[in-house]
């Protein structure tokens, strides 16, 4: 029988660095929740014994940490949106909830019209965007990509999150995602391949302790199997047009074993070149690959699990490769991690 030994501290930070802890309100367990379609990715909410230290809220950061076997990992920093005071007669207490330093980027706005000069490189126009959002702590995957043309897209009073954001994607990058650590990653959309695994969920695995049972999904009506891609706006003089086709014969949806072709219309206003542009397109093929199956498991408490993970998942003697869409930890001895895991529809060995 194996035996975890597992402890939770919450640390308050000001200015980087410690100021004081709390302690949640007897055997409650907060709970940290990512969600990939989310603004904001990821959100911590519980309920805390009332600190003898007076805090601000407005700028104290929350860094949870969690000790398994003696290894201790930090599970994000977040900043309270929401704070309530409570008082029962016994314990006065705080319902916390709270958000990742996304908070911060989708909460700060363009006080003039943002401009990005053409030739500018992608991510450094993404970073002036989050440096004046207050963000420097920044971890990117380089680009050569450039912008085509000047760029005067956004109004005053723009999140600076959207503005970030509509450029990560034209670049074929993820959206604006925090790590545990409170650093901002800005990386390229990884497609679900078995050389891009980054976790794996065995049934056997005491790592995993995965519990009996799950629940699964699957709506397959209507999902196409091939993606035109537009891309035209007025200082374009010519548009570009990207398609790319589901013709996997293993895939229930492809062209091949539907035996019909499923088309839908992608409009973009701005792409980098006409590589990003097919590189979009069949992404959303690859995308349309998980639609359908949607997985909810139970595990141990494992740290480590970031925004869109890709997960092999060893269930019911069946590998398939899944994309974490969104999974919540329960902070407390017994507590339990749910996974939300959108699988690609056709098995993998």
């Amino acid at each position: 029988m194996t035996i975890r030994t597992i402890d939770f501290r919450y640390r308050v930070l000001r200015n980087g660095g410690d100021y004081c802890e709390i302690y949640p309100v007897g055997d409650s367990m907060p709970a940290i929740e990512m969600n990939d379609e989310g603004e904001i990715k990821t959100s911590l909410t519980g309920e805390f014994i009332m600190p003898q230290l007076e805090l601000n809220w407005l700028t104290d950061e929350i860094l949870p940490e969690m000790t398994l076997n003696g290894e201790t990992r930090k599970l994000g920093r977040f900043l309270a949106a929401r704070v309530e005071e409570q008082d029962d007669g016994i314990t006065k207490s705080l319902q916390i909830e709270a958000y990742d330093r996304g908070w911060l980027v989708r909460d700060s706005r363009a006080e003039s019209r943002p401009f990005f000069a053409a030739e500018t490189n992608y991510l450094d126009a993404i970073g002036s965007a989050l440096v004046a959002a207050g963000i420097t702590d920044i971890r990117e995957v380089p680009t050569d990509a450039v912008l085509t043309e000047d760029r005067e897209d956004w109004e005053c009073g723009t999140s600076w999150l959207e503005v970030a954001n509509q450029l990560l994607r034209e670049i074929n990058y993820n959206d604006v995602w925090f790590d545990a650590e409170g650093v901002c990653i800005l990386e390229p959309v990884s497609m679900s391949g078995e050389e891009n695994i980054d976790h794996v969920l065995d049934e056997s695995s005491v790592e995993s302790m995965m519990s009996p049972g799950g629940h699964k999904t699957t709506d397959y009506y209507a999902t196409p199997n091939v993606f035109i891609c537009i891309c035209s706006n007025a200082d374009k003089a010519d548009a570009m047009v990207a398609v790319a086709e589901n013709v996997n014969p293993e895939s229930p949806l492809s062209i091949p074993r539907r035996g019909r072709r499923i088309s839908t219309v992608i409009q973009i206003n701005n792409i980098a070149s006409m590589e990003e542009l097919q590189l979009f397109a069949e992404r959303q093929v690859v995308d349309s690959l998980r639609t359908g199956e949607i997985i909810q498991i139970e595990t141990a408490l494992l740290p480590g699990f970031g925004v869109g993970d890709i997960t092999a998942l060893r269930y019911n003697g069946e590998l398939s490769l899944c994309k974490e869409r969104g999974w919540i930890m329960q902070l407390g001895v017994g507590g339990k991690m749910t996974h939300t895991l959108e699988k690609v529809v056709y098995n993998l060995g």
